[in-house]
């Protein structure tokens, strides 16, 4: 071999660079993606970030040296396969042999970007698939409490009516045969046993129910019992059998209770995502004596996968049934691994629950835990109340523009040859990662994208914002739970409002605007609004864990301690109330309002170089410590300023 054979060699073990594929052997999994970009950096001799897009520029995921603030400077770029780019910034050799550790380190970091979504994906299915079955488990035990309660239900009404009617008859029957008389109260009987056998008949399978639906059949009842029922709304279309079978009985139930107190009974039918019925009646029951005599079907119609509430509201007693028109499983879009590895807290709060999830192995307590992982790994969801018109016919033209640009990027970083990136000057390799940017801002433009494009999952909702609507919101489970934010195109109740705030959970309010602009909002902070509700679910159950478990101590800690979670909390503040007078808009945008990148948040322009962040970051530290030392600054004020501080502080670059 000879010596200019051996010079490159001799480069890269001098400044310390090494195969990718030998770092992928020698590296665990999780520290990979650190690792081929470090050994990048020190190949070239400059600065390595690999980051995706976000909002005008691009997000550092992972950088050596550490808090790498841009890329706009990059002289070199490379697209990984598993979703965003290569940055080399300011290398202290750029040759050919540098640009081939470029492309080596992109395709293995491709690999790896990769790896760790189906490692993502796996374990949330494998989450998943034991809370199914846990769920299974339970499920078809309440469903044999059911079937055994609605067997016992079946029997009473045969043996404890029927046939105590058929002694009565038996006797007036035998009457009329030993001494010739009481043949009309002989009939009487009997006919009043018939009737009776009719409306038992009529409660197991009602005559109108498959031919003419729900309605129908409740109204024939309703004709049978002692006092006036008005109907009102409509079910809409027919549907299955077993759900309309499942919603008669539940209402019947209920007219068979209220209307047996001689008082008028309404109901009003309504059809969204399930059908519902709202029945009303005055009279002496209370909300107690209402669940307990309907305990059992409240429990059938829970097996079904629908909800019966109860409650008397001015003397009025007012029972609601709920049974979803479809029970299938929804759509599930994860958290992109790669743009949550950059959120620091995230993954903290993801270690915290993986310490939690080992520490309850093998106990009952690992199925909440074990739910907890489950929802860190989904996106934020937002629930629009009311239509909302912004989010038809988003996305095409995007979509359109964007795979244009990706076309012309890659021909700039292919070459004309097709033999992977070509090899291109300084100046035409700094081009290219800025049209990688602008692509990435147009990706991100929240003009031109749908809130599913932007990674946000969206819950449409047709009815009234009231207290009980907030509260399905605001459950961890259910169809309608776990929401992030609410974009009301009506206005909401009063208490709809402070149910919200009063939540555990944060939930935004907005009343104006449309999902499009919100769901960028949540897409941007996804990761910390993760990681918060994850913390407060897991203050409850730490609880359960001996009194001297570190974890416990650790949750508190990260709940309290946790910067990003007091930005949240200090820009809701700012949308409530009048804090901050005269510079609340300033502050919002500090705090992320407008975009979470660095110049986003200093209203900088997205070519801004690193020093003019920096300056202007200190500029931001100096004018919020001045406001919160003036004189005429209350407490709020002081507080707010001294999170502000903070949050300048931590965009000064190293």
């Amino acid at each position: 071999m000879s010596g200019r054979a051996l010079v490159p060699g001799l480069r890269r073990l001098r400044s310390g660079y090494r195969p990718p594929y030998e770092v992928a052997a020698a590296e665990p999994p999780e520290r990979l993606t650190a690792a081929l970009v470090r050994n990048l950096a020190e190949g070239v001799g400059g600065e390595v970030a690999y980051a995706v897009p976000a909002g005008r520029t691009h997000a550092v995921v992972e950088s050596w040296p550490p808090h790498v603030a841009g890329v706009v400077d990059a002289v070199g770029v490379a697209q990984v396969d598993g979703g965003g780019s290569l940055f080399v910034v300011a290398p202290s050799r750029w040759d050919d042999g540098a640009r081939a550790m470029l492309r080596d380190t992109a395709g293995w970091l491709g690999t790896a970007v990769r790896l760790e979504r189906l490692r993502a994906d796996r374990d949330a299915a494998d989450l998943r698939a034991r809370r199914l079955r846990a769920e299974s488990g339970a499920v078809r035990t309440r469903l044999a409490r059911v079937r055994d309660l609605e067997r016992h239900r079946l029997v009473g009404a045969i043996t404890t009516t029927t046939l105590r009617d058929l002694a009565v008859v038996r006797t007036l029957l035998r009457a009329v045969a030993e001494e010739d008389a009481g043949l009309q109260a002989a009939q009487e009987a009997l006919e009043d046993l018939i009737d009776d056998f009719r409306v038992v008949v009529r409660g197991v399978f009602p005559a109108m129910l498959p031919d003419r639906g729900a309605r129908a059949a409740l109204e024939e009842l309703a004709a049978t019992l002692p006092c006036p029922v008005s109907f009102t709304g409509d079910l809409g279309p027919r549907v299955g059998w077993q759900l309309e079978s499942g919603f008669y009985h539940a209402v019947a139930s209920v007219l068979n209770l209220l209307a047996g107190k001689e008082h008028a009974v309404s109901v009003a039918f309504g059809r969204d995502d399930a059908l519902r019925a709202r029945v009303t009646a005055t009279g002496p029951l209370t909300t107690e004596e209402l669940r307990t005599a309907l305990s059992h079907d409240i429990e059938r119609v829970a097996v079904l996968g629908g909800e019966m509430t109860c409650g008397v509201a001015d003397g009025t007693a007012v029972v609601t049934v709920r049974l979803a028109e479809r029970i299938e499983p929804a759509a599930v879009t994860r958290v992109d691994p790669a743009g949550a590895e950059r959120s620091a807290i995230y993954r903290q709060v993801r270690d915290l629950v993986r310490q939690g999830q080992a520490a309850t192995d093998g106990l009952p307590e690992r199925a909440g835990w074990d739910a907890v992982a489950e929802r860190l790994a989904m996106p934020p969801r937002l629930a629009v109340v009311g239509a909302d018109p912004g989010v038809v016919g988003r996305g095409a033209v995007t979509q359109g523009a964007a795979a244009q640009s990706r076309a012309e990027l890659s021909a700039a970083a292919q070459g004309t040859g097709g033999q992977g990136p070509a090899e291109l000057s300084a100046a035409e390799l700094s081009a290219a990662a800025q049209s990688s940017a602008e692509l990435g801002a147009a990706k991100q433009d929240p003009a031109t994208q749908s809130p599913a494009e932007l990674g946000v999952s969206v819950l449409m909702v047709d009815a009234p914002a009231d207290r009980a609507l907030a509260e399905e919101f605001l459950a961890d489970d259910g169809p309608r739970g776990g929401v992030d934010a609410v974009l009301c195109q009506s206005a909401p109740t009063r208490e709809f409002r402070e149910a919200l705030r009063a939540g555990r959970h944060r939930v935004a309010l907005a009343e104006a605007g449309s999902s499009v602009a919100l769901a960028s909002a949540l897409a941007a902070r996804g990761p910390v609004i993760a990681a918060r509700r994850a913390v407060r679910a897991m203050a409850g159950l730490v609880r359960a864990l001996p009194g001297d478990h570190p974890l416990r101590w650790a949750v508190e800690r990260v709940g309290v301690d946790a910067h990003e979670f007091a930005e949240l909390d200090l820009l809701d503040d700012l949308d409530r109330s009048a804090l901050l007078r005269g510079v609340a808009s300033s502050a919002a945008r500090l705090l992320g309002a407008d975009g979470v990148d660095p110049r986003s948040r200093l209203g900088l322009p997205e070519n801004a170089a690193t020093a003019e962040i920096t300056s202007t970051a200190r500029a931001e530290v100096a004018r919020w410590r001045a406001h919160a030392e003036h004189p005429a600054t209350g407490g709020r004020d002081r507080a707010a300023c001294e999170v502000l501080v903070r949050t300048a502080e931590g965009l000064l670059a190293p």
